[in-house]
């Protein structure tokens, strides 16, 4: 059986799964049964996965055990052709050994004993089974999920794009240097795409296609860009602004601010040459409880003494 009769076949037991004909459902598994399916065949078909839905949905006992077989025996072929034959040898070694050894007694506790180890590995061969065709899924499906990324890298520079056909090289350019840097992680990969797709169409991002188009930004710089390295120049001076705000709001006052006064005397040198500073208690990064709900009480009054630099806060002016 080739991989287009198990594609046929998945396509048929998803349907009669559906319409509840398990029937047809042991027809399509003794079919499999007696063919010879390949590692390889596995890899490229969703055949494991069909039948672990219907393993999960199904409620005929027969089908059940029908499928449940049919995974143990692919489990074993799969692992003898992934080992080199090796588990098959010890297999056979062990069989001619208790052949000649053993009683018919004996014989018949050694198939029991088989037998339970069989059906208490059964889940594992399933989870197996399961979680190496998904991979095998996930990474069959890649090569289409990178082209659907040319496309959308290819969608964002179009429009300013006079030549299509240079356009195109340049997203395939784009994309490729993007899966070398997270070719790793799919969710990376991803996110990346996003990111220049979101800033391409932009339209306070100009230069960055003009850049790409022109031939000044090359794909591979591009590529390696981060957001705040694609923001353009308006983005750039908000996002300085705002960090230059909240710097200064967050800053401690210094000792050439303030009030100067001679009314307070300093506990450290004895001196009266002191300024008053007040700053709000939220600067200081202080816990909620500390904080006081009116504006006039929000503040906190700091004194500084010019002659050693020593500091109090307003509370019966304690030292800091």
């Amino acid at each position: 059986m080739d991989a287009r009769e198990i594609i046929q076949c998945v396509r048929q037991m998803e349907k009669f799964t559906a319409d509840r004909h398990y029937g047809d459902i042991l027809t399509l598994l003794g079919d499999l049964d007696r063919s010879q399916v390949t590692a390889e065949q596995l890899e490229m078909t969703d055949i494991v996965k069909v039948l672990y839905m219907v393993l999960k949905t199904c409620s005929d006992g027969g089908v059940k055990k029908t499928v449940k077989g049919l995974l143990s025996k692919w489990k074993r072929q799969y692992t003898k052709e992934a080992r080199g034959g090796k588990c098959s040898g010890d297999r056979r070694v062990s069989d001619q050994g208790g052949s000649h050894s053993g009683s018919s007694q004996a014989g018949s506790r050694q198939a029991a004993a088989e037998q339970e180890a069989l059906s208490t590995s059964e889940k594992d061969d399933l989870r197996t089974l399961t979680s190496t065709a998904e991979n095998t899924s996930a990474s069959s499906d890649f090569p289409s999920v990178r082209a659907k990324c040319a496309q959308l890298l290819l969608a964002a520079l179009s429009p300013n794009a006079p030549d299509q056909d240079a356009a195109t090289q340049l997203a395939g350019d784009i994309e490729h240097h993007v899966h070398e840097r997270h070719k790793s992680s799919r969710v990376k990969y991803k996110t990346c795409v996003r990111s220049k797709v979101a800033n391409l169409r932009n339209p306070k991002n100009g230069h960055l296609c003009q850049g790409l188009l022109s031939g000044s930004l090359s794909p591979e710089a591009f590529a390696r860009m981060s957001a705040e390295e694609m923001a353009g120049a308006e983005l750039r001076q908000l996002r300085e602004e705002f960090s230059s705000r909240g710097v200064s709001e967050r800053q401690l006052p210094q000792a050439v601010e303030g009030t100067q006064t001679q009314k307070i005397c300093c506990k450290r040198c004895g001196g009266s040459d002191c300024r008053v500073t007040q700053v709000s208690r939220g600067a200081l990064f202080l816990p909620a409880w500390v904080r006081r709900g009116a504006p006039d009480e929000d503040a906190m009054t700091f004194v500084t003494c010019s002659g050693c630099g020593q500091q109090w806060y307003h509370s019966a002016w304690a030292c800091l």
